[in-house]
């Protein structure tokens, strides 16, 4: 009895491991659902008092012809100021803000009255994303929102890449969300 216990253990492991070698190595397994893409990051920093913000600047003072920004929310003076440096600079610059989150401590009026393209998501529910575009080459994203809070208490994240390919991907979706969105 003990030897047939013992060669049905083995069978079933014998089986079991067969069934793993088939399906991993020899059986091709369904395309995955993402993209990979080798690209260079250029910068990953998290708040609160990670760098963020000055990442932010940092790359509005090296835009060369448009940045598009898609924002939740946007209250740091900082940023709008880089931003007003580089439209008078000359740069073309295009933000859409989720409209709840206009308020007397948002830069949309600022900005606006700076002369830079401001406009109101007219999603019914939140336009949450934080993404910036700059010269169709460099995106910023992730959780971070351009305010006060989002750099000094809360946890957020911020990653810079530079990538013509994922940059088009994101002017595709701000350019989307711009032409739905309201002066």
């Amino acid at each position: 009895m003990r030897s047939l216990t013992t060669t049905l253990v083995v069978v079933f492991v014998v089986g079991l491991l067969w069934g793993i070698t088939l399906t991993v190595v020899i059986i091709p397994s369904a395309p995955p659902t993402y993209v990979t893409v080798t690209t260079p990051v250029r910068t990953v920093c998290f708040s609160p008092n990670g760098g963020c913000a000055e990442q932010v600047v940092y790359w509005i003072g090296r835009a060369n012809l448009t940045i598009h920004i898609l924002i939740y929310s946007f209250t740091l003076d900082s940023i709008g100021d880089a931003l007003i440096s580089a439209f008078e600079r000359g740069i073309t610059i295009q933000i859409v803000f989720e409209a709840s989150q206009i308020s007397n401590y948002s830069q949309y009026d600022r900005l606006k009255e700076a002369g830079i393209q401001v406009r109101k998501d007219t999603n019914p529910a939140a336009m949450h994303d934080k993404i910036m575009v700059v010269d169709g080459n460099v995106v910023a994203i992730g959780s971070f929102n351009f305010s006060t809070n989002a750099e000094t208490e809360n946890n957020e994240n911020l990653i810079v890449i530079v990538s013509p390919t994922i940059a088009q991907a994101f002017e595709a979706e701000f350019q989307k969300i711009w032409d739905e969105s309201t002066s």
